[in-house]
């Protein structure tokens, strides 16, 4: 998957690589936030590399944005890191991860997709649950407010809903639901949501 300044790829045999940079760029300065996993003395990796944290450990999916990245692990576990503003991490912190760390909160939860937006996140879980967290500003965390969540939370709203696939995007995101109804929460300017409006 490619975020903005790196990206996360997943091997024949399940082992996590990564390329690119540790960096987030912006107009200030460069800010080392651990967008490769492979922990502060590593900050550009040319060829994908294995993040060596994560050897042995089959990976299922991943999920790449431009400060963060997470990985849902064959046995259902979901770490991210990257940069931790606004809780995107899920962690219960606002704090940088440099290598990949599992979200204590969702443990004994089954997770079987995941999707990084732009510093907010996404979990589906078996029971077809949808848990958001990170940055809230324009409802885009889909709990009908404007906070930040630094830990993942249950959106309320989609309970009695059999969601099958979660996206995440800059300032909204959508779901799919097993009937095949496409849901949609987040910012509207510029008709992002779809429901032909702004």
């Amino acid at each position: 998957d490619a975020g903005s300044y790196h990206s996360v790829f997943i091997d024949a045999s399940g082992q996590l690589l990564t390329c690119g940079t540790d960096f987030e760029l912006d107009d200030d300065d460069d800010d080392i936030v651990g967008l490769l996993g492979h922990g502060t003395d590593v900050t550009t990796l040319e060829v994908p590399t294995p993040v060596p944290s994560l050897a042995g450990t089959l990976v299922a999916s991943v999920s790449a944005s431009e400060s963060h990245s997470l990985v849902l692990t064959e046995a259902g576990a979901v770490l991210s890191f990257g940069c931790g503003y606004n809780g995107s991490l899920g962690h219960g912190d606002q704090g940088d991860q440099h290598t990949p760390k599992v979200i204590e909160a969702l443990r004994g939860e089954r997770v079987v997709a995941v999707s990084a937006g732009e510093y907010l996140s996404l979990v589906l879980t078996e029971a077809g649950a949808v848990l958001s967290f990170g940055r809230g500003d324009f409802g885009r965390l889909g709990h009908g407010d404007n906070e930040d969540q630094h830990t993942p939370k249950v959106i309320e709203a989609l309970r009695g809903e059999r969601v099958v696939a979660v996206s995440a995007g800059g300032y909204h995101s959508l779901v799919l639901t097993e009937a095949g109804a496409v849901l949609s929460f987040g910012s509207g300017f510029h008709g992002h949501l779809g429901p032909g409006d702004a």
